[in-house]
């Protein structure tokens, strides 16, 4: 395995980081080019989730992906910081798509929860000229063969949101309407936005599962490819589901939604 650890640094960045998981060349093998998987960790924008970082990498790791882990600036940064800096990762892979032997048309964008809602917010504006300026790549280069979106933060509406990752987005704009709508993704859909696979539980009161719902809503209407998974069991934060991601008060085992890690390798492999 070849590992990296890259500093990514645009105006109002706080020590973000980009760390590469890759596969090594190898004669025996006969891969040349291999799809890679950027992961973006949940926090709430606050901080950056361990559970939602390594343990997932290596997991896809270990089905033959390259991966990747942006651990993206939060509060006191605000929007649009952590989303350029996502570009700038994706730019990075792009570029050095050859010396890392990336497949540069299968990079995927995978987030939790306030880390679904910087992919979901990746995902709709890869080719806006607030991340377009900021590299010397094509805009096409910039977009997201896919996105990976588990128990996503979406939505401003107050009704479905998670006030706290909208707070510490937005800081003392959180209230601002055109702000507000900015980062509703489900109002941001557009036909070149890629496609999705998406799940959270119907027990996840921390996340109302509202969210993705109306993102499938907005797929729908654009016609835009989209898989959806809403599992019966299981809280907020449940990563991996089983104990290798467990937290500290044991609320994250839930074996009825361990399979999403297949029903996601699947979805990648359709790609």
């Amino acid at each position: 395995m070849l590992h990296e650890k890259i500093a990514i640094k645009t105006e109002g960045s706080l020590d973000a980081s980009l760390t590469l998981y890759l596969w090594d060349h190898s004669e025996e093998i006969p891969i040349q080019k291999r799809p890679l998987i950027l992961i973006l960790p949940g926090g709430g924008y606050h901080f950056l989730s361990d559970r939602e970082s390594e343990p997932i990498a290596l997991r896809f790791m270990a089905m033959g992906f390259h991966t990747a882990i942006l651990r993206y600036s939060v509060a006191p940064a605000r929007f649009p910081v952590a989303l350029k800096e996502t570009a700038l990762a994706v730019s990075h892979l792009y570029e050095h798509a050859a010396q890392y032997q990336i497949d540069q048309n299968r990079i995927f964008v995978m987030g939790f929860s306030a880390g679904g809602h910087l992919a979901a917010s990746y995902g709709a504006y890869w080719n806006n000229p607030l991340l377009g300026q900021m590299t010397d790549c094509r805009a096409e280069m910039l977009r997201p063969a896919g996105l990976l979106l588990c128990y996503p933060v979406i939505s401003s509406n107050p009704a479905i949101r998670h006030e706290g990752s909208i707070r510490e987005l937005l800081g003392d704009s959180w209230q601002d309407e055109e702000l507000l709508k900015k980062v509703s993704i489900e109002k941001q859909i557009h036909p070149q936005m890629p496609p999705a696979f998406l799940w959270n539980t119907m027990q996840d009161d921390t996340v109302p599962p509202e969210n993705s719902l109306v993102l499938v809503q907005a797929y729908m209407k654009q016609g835009i490819p989209i898989e959806y998974h809403l599992y019966e069991k299981g809280g907020h934060g449940l990563s991996l589901a089983s104990a290798l991601t467990d937290n500290i008060q044991h609320q994250c085992v839930e074996e009825s939604c361990q399979n999403w890690v297949y029903l996601a390798e699947k979805w990648l492999r359709r790609q």
